[in-house]
């Protein structure tokens, strides 16, 4: 028994990987057209400016961001799909979290970004830095270039842990970069001063 428990429980750790990056994320994969994007499991689409829209075609009834000139769309998972409990929600690997895509003007997926939403209860948000793991696992351990920053006046190591990186490596024809932080601000007095949060995002890569 203890035996066939082990394989269901690994069985279920590659299906958990799979379904979170079948593509780079879910159906979502930078440098193919948005229109590739089933509408089904897929709810709440915003433009940035919160104008909703209704299906993924109508990403020109944004505007465009002044940033990198892409129309931004958040969404949300559709929880009528969830394959498990655990999958309720936005989540990665566990992990609740706010996303978006940037799409060019041709209709181009350029970029996943994906934060960690800083609103989930305080069980999620103390993991929240681990987000790095599933990352690595799904790209590879290999080939990061990493910088460390340096702690600020008032952040404080976790007992000697102090994590504020930023690690980039470059995919096909994609750049990931994952920023992970945790350590706390002013105090350790309060956990509501506990900074444990992740950025990713997934980019095509330009210049390839």
């Amino acid at each position: 028994m203890k035996i066939l428990s082990t394989i269901y429980i690994f069985s279920f750790l590659l299906l958990s990987i799979n379904f979170v990056y079948g593509e780079d994320l879910r159906d979502f994969k930078v440098g193919t057209s948005i229109d590739l994007v089933p509408e089904r499991g897929y709810v709440n689409l915003q433009c940035e400016d919160k104008t909703e829209i209704s299906k993924w075609s109508s990403f020109k009834k944004c505007k465009k961001s002044s940033n990198n000139d892409y129309y931004i769309i958040k969404f949300e998972y559709d929880e009528r799909f969830a394959v498990t409990e655990e999958y309720e929600g936005t989540q990665i690997a566990g992990h609740p979290v706010l996303i978006n895509v940037a799409i060019d003007e041709r209709g181009i997926l350029q970029e996943i970004n994906v934060n960690t939403d800083p609103t989930a209860p305080f069980y999620f948000r103390k993991q929240s830095h681990l987000l790095w793991l599933r990352v690595k696992s799904r790209y590879g351990s290999q080939g990061w270039e990493c910088v460390d920053r340096n702690p600020k006046k008032d952040h404080i190591k976790i007992g000697k842990k102090y994590i504020n990186n930023i690690c980039v490596k470059s995919v096909e024809n994609k750049l990931i970069t994952i920023h992970s932080q945790f350590y706390f601000v002013g105090n350790k007095s309060s956990r509501d001063n506990l900074i444990s949060r992740s950025y990713l995002q997934i980019k095509l890569n330009n210049k390839v």
